[in-house]
């Protein structure tokens, strides 16, 4: 199984274990489907953190108190919501508690080149003379998708700050995904090696990376809000601010 760890999971924080197989099917409110970047043509189940197949009204009341994790099929159009196990939320709080700057603060941010998804090369070196905000994400990441807004009104209020995002995904998610989201910053797909060298556990991550290409700030998301509380410009205006 894939394990992924989310910053700030829709109602709650924790980490994800993708479950493997799914059991009922019924149909999810669009605003869910919406939020989670689930295509409207999936059919949708919902489980219990044992993997016992679940109503979606009980699985409602469930999440209420207990995070979830999703898992997308594009080949079958399915989707899987499943409540965590108890050890995976222990997990997610024994990640919690770990200092949340990562290691590559204050190092050079990762050599690459790579190409858009609109076809523009990019590399470290074209970005270097100004500060740039490397936001890495992922598809299925429901916190990756609540930041959306706020990244990209920042980038509208500040466009001498670029933004760039970074993800594992293919280019065909990453495209229908930004397409979805209505992004309007650089998208670099299959970036996997990226987020290795950089060492990207949890997501969101931002990086803010000065004009020599030096990572003055690393955090999760998470971390530059205030607790209990959703991200906005002002958390971003000040976080970028704090280290300019």
């Amino acid at each position: 199984m894939l394990s992924i760890f989310l910053a700030g999971l829709w109602l709650g924080s924790s980490a994800t274990t993708v479950p493997a197989a799914a059991s009922t099917t019924e149909s999810a409110p669009p605003s869910l489907l919406e939020q989670l970047a689930i295509p409207s043509d999936y059919r949708v189940s919902f489980e219990d953190q044992t993997g016992r197949p679940l109503s979606y009204a009980q699985f409602k009341a469930a999440m209420a108190t207990r995070p979830f994790g999703v898992e997308k099929d594009r080949m079958t159009h399915k989707a899987i919501l499943k409540l965590e196990s108890d050890a995976d939320i222990a997990k997610a709080h024994a990640e919690q508690t770990q200092p949340k700057s990562l290691a590559i603060q204050g190092h050079p941010f990762p050599a690459f080149s790579a190409q858009t998804l609109d076809g523009k090369k990019i590399d470290l070196a074209s970005l270097r003379g100004k500060p740039f905000v490397a936001n890495f994400f992922f598809a299925q990441c429901a916190p990756c998708i609540a930041e959306t807004p706020v990244l990209s009104a920042f980038h509208k209020a500040h466009p001498d700050i670029a933004v760039v995002a970074f993800t594992f995904d293919d280019a065909a998610t990453a495209r229908e995904f930004a397409r979805a989201r209505h992004f309007n910053w650089p998208v670099l797909p299959d970036q996997q090696s990226v987020a290795e060298q950089a060492g990207i556990k949890i997501y969101p991550t931002m990086m803010l990376v000065d004009g020599d290409g030096i990572v003055a700030k690393a955090t999760v998301s998470d971390a530059i809000h205030a607790a209990g509380k959703p991200l906005s410009v002002a958390d971003l205006e000040r976080w970028v601010k704090d280290t300019r």
